[in-house]
């Protein structure tokens, strides 16, 4: 079992996704599979929903397993061996209740991992040449 350190949060960068989606996307810029861990949906799992404003709300919150936790992510240069990958669906619009479940998905795994707060990051605060997930980790960080 490989050591787990850090937490990262990304976006999407899309108005939409689920899972499948975000892989493929992933597999088309040649990763074996999808990058992260962790998805927390939006209420528009397919580009269809979003364009049609036919939100679905079953998904917004839902929290869905993506690469094994036991297999390194592919999410952050340098820092994939020892981190755990979160992707919140969506650009830098996100639902009160992706904020919710994802609060409650990075304390369980600080508790499981034993990951101090001050090691979980946005993607931007350990590759300056980004903004994901444009929302101000302080204020995550300061609810945990």
């Amino acid at each position: 079992m490989r050591k787990i350190n850090k937490i990262v949060v990304h976006c999407s960068a899309s108005n939409w996704g689920d899972v499948e989606e975000i892989t493929r996307w992933h597999q088309e810029r040649g990763f074996s599979t999808i990058g992260y861990h962790f998805i927390v949906h939006n209420p528009y799992p397919k580009f269809q929903h979003y364009s049609e404003r036919r939100p679905h709300f079953e998904y917004d919150g839902l929290i869905a397993l993506g690469r094994p936790v036991d297999q390194e992510g592919a999410h952050v240069r340098g820092h994939n061996a020892d981190s755990i990958g979160i992707c919140l669906v969506g650009n830098k619009l996100f639902t009160s209740q992706q904020f919710r479940n994802l609060r409650s998905l990075l304390l369980a795994l600080m508790r499981q991992y034993k990951i101090p707060v001050q090691n979980v990051y946005g993607h931007y605060e350990l590759d300056s040449s980004k903004t994901c997930p444009n929302i101000d980790m302080e204020t995550i960080r300061s609810t945990l």
